[in-house]
């Protein structure tokens, strides 16, 4: 009897230590979805092409595969606002002719979704250029092109940090308070733009957040609305990626109790607003934001300090590059 009790119990202390480490593990995955510096990466697939071609008849067929992976935490399963152009360049068009199959181009729409509970992973999909050595056009023995992958893409960011609110900074009593206001450096937030520090100040009747906005992965920012430049041959001069396209993140919306901030300053706008363009030098931008303690309630109304979550959203076009060295080998003939 003893010894079918202690099993009992042994039993209960398994299934107990088991649901512990389930829920630890749901708490891990939470965490996990917003951090990193990646967003979309693009890499060759090994072989694919091979490293070398011999080419003995004109058209000699061979393939470009190219994998891409979501390593960000954007977009959500709700989040259906996102694409990625995928192009080849670095090669000559007379001699290469590398054709995208578009059912592959269609699909990443939704295979390469973010980080979620579902898939910690994130997405990932393939691309596949169709290419064949026009062998009439190579008047030499050897020709080693530097294949160029690009990957295009919009993308957000998502920060939400807690701040502490202190109504009345000011004042000379000594009493216990829940926070103190101070600088808040952050990590990475699941994407290749991050808010990396907030600079928070209280006045009497205001509390102003800087936010340090900066560009934490290996690739270029680009003006959200010039994606459909990527191409790398672009026909028309105004096709192309230029400096008024670059280093330029949009920011949606920050705000606190879902109260949007006004904020300055601008790239492309004087004007105070909740929304527009910051420009990023070599790589870091900033922005101010203005909580009004008119403006909100549990600002108004408190007589001591507190917590609040701040959220920031940016979104943006990120520009991803790999390459990968091709050796193209013509093979003479006996009768040449």
């Amino acid at each position: 009897m003893k010894r079918k009790l202690f099993l009992i119990i042994v039993l209960i202390l398994l299934i107990s230590i088991s649901g512990c480490g389930g829920k630890k593990d749901v708490k891990k995955s939470l965490e996990e979805i917003r951090t990193g510096t990646e967003g979309i990466s693009v890499s060759f697939l090994p072989n694919n092409p091979p490293a070398t071609i011999h080419v003995e008849n004109d058209n000699t067929p061979f393939d470009v595969i190219l994998e891409l992976k979501n390593k960000g935490a954007y977009p959500q399963p709700d989040e259906q606002d996102f694409y990625v152009n995928v192009y080849l360049s670095g090669y000559d068009k007379n001699i290469l002719e590398l054709d995208v199959e578009r059912n592959d181009v269609n699909r990443l729409k939704t295979s390469l979704i973010g980080k979620s509970l579902v898939n910690i992973g994130g997405g990932s999909d393939i691309v596949t250029f169709k290419g064949k050595v026009k062998s009439s056009q190579l008047n030499v023995e050897k020709y080693e092109p530097i294949l160029l992958a690009t990957a295009c893409y919009k993308y957000s960011t998502t920060a939400e940090p807690s701040v502490c609110i202190e109504p009345d900074p000011y004042s000379t009593l000594t009493q216990k308070k829940v926070c103190e206001v101070k600088d808040i450096s952050l990590s990475g937030q699941g994407a290749p733009i991050a808010v990396t520090k907030i600079n928070e100040e209280s006045f009497k009747e205001k509390t102003q957040f800087k936010l340090t906005i900066k560009n934490v992965g290996n690739g270029d920012v680009i003006k959200e609305q010039s994606i459909k430049k990527c191409d790398p041959f672009g026909k028309a001069e105004n096709d192309k990626i230029g400096r008024e396209d670059l280093d330029k993140v949009y920011l949606e919306r920050v705000t606190i109790g879902g109260l949007p901030l006004d904020c300055s300053p601008f790239a492309e706008d004087s004007v105070r607003s909740t929304q527009g363009i910051i420009r990023l030098v070599n790589g870091e931008g900033y922005i101010v934001c203005d909580l009004q303690k008119e403006g909100y309630d549990a600002y108004k109304e408190s007589k001591t300090a507190f917590t609040t979550p701040l959220k920031i959203t940016l979104s943006y076009g990120y520009r991803t590059i790999a390459q990968r060295s091709l050796q193209i080998k013509k093979e003479m003939s006996g009768n040449n």
